[in-house]
Formats: structure tokens, sequence, C-alpha cells
């Protein structure tokens, strides 16, 4: 395996819950999936903060930031049977990630009051 890219991000939780409320069902569509919103059923605006991080962290590892056609939305923050999160990514945001040889994703988040964080690594291979 071999790490090709990381990004790192961290966000003002009652900045977003700000956000959240001034935008309504329409911010949250432009940042986020359906699948997403109906999991962030409790701690909403805690854990919608870290998915934000972790998609803000995506984009920047692979370095586009909403350049070339990158999307929120081509980004979906999923977890396995354990509760890992990682991502799944569709459109042109996979586009740019295959291109780069990324084929696995390492997440890590974390919320807590005031602040969320995400850390990504994109790699070149499963272990």
């Amino acid at each position: 395996m071999c790490i090709v890219a990381h990004g790192i991000d961290v966000v003002d939780v009652e900045r977003f819950s700000k956000l959240i409320d001034k935008g309504g069902d329409e911010f949250l569509k432009r940042c986020f999936v359906k699948a997403e919103i109906l999991e962030a059923s409790y701690n909403t605006n805690e854990r919608l903060s870290a998915w934000f991080a972790v998609k803000e962290a995506v984009l920047k590892a692979i370095g586009t930031g909403f350049s070339e056609g990158a999307s929120f939305v081509d980004i979906e923050v999923i977890h396995n049977d354990a509760g890992a999160p990682s991502v799944a990514l569709v459109g042109k945001t996979k586009e740019i990630a295959d291109s780069m040889g990324i084929t696995k994703w390492f997440v890590s988040l974390s919320h807590i009051g005031k602040v969320a964080v995400a850390s990504v690594i994109g790699s070149n291979g499963e272990h």
C-alpha cells in the first residue's frame, strides 16, 4: 500500500449549525446525500459537521477544492458494520481520485462540543 493523498479539515460546530438553520433543507441537499441526512438522526449538527469536515478533507486530498467539477454530494460518508467511517465517491470526484490511483480511503473523524475534525488518507491498495 502506498499513501497517495492526505487531507484534514476542522469545522466549528456552532458556525456550521447556523448555516444549517439559515439554509435549511436546501443547504443540506447541497452538502449531503439523502442517506446521510437520514442517518444523522441524533447529535445531528455535530455529526453533520464532522461529515462535512470529511468531505472538505477529501476535496483537499484530491487537490481540487470545488474546481474541476468536484462536489460535496459526490462524497458520501459511509460506515462499516462496526461503525468505522469511510467514504464512497461518485461522479467527477471519483474520476479525479481514480486518476490519482486512489483505490481505498481511510477516514478518521471526531466531534465534541464546538469542534469537529476529520482526516482522510487515500491509498492505492487494500491493506
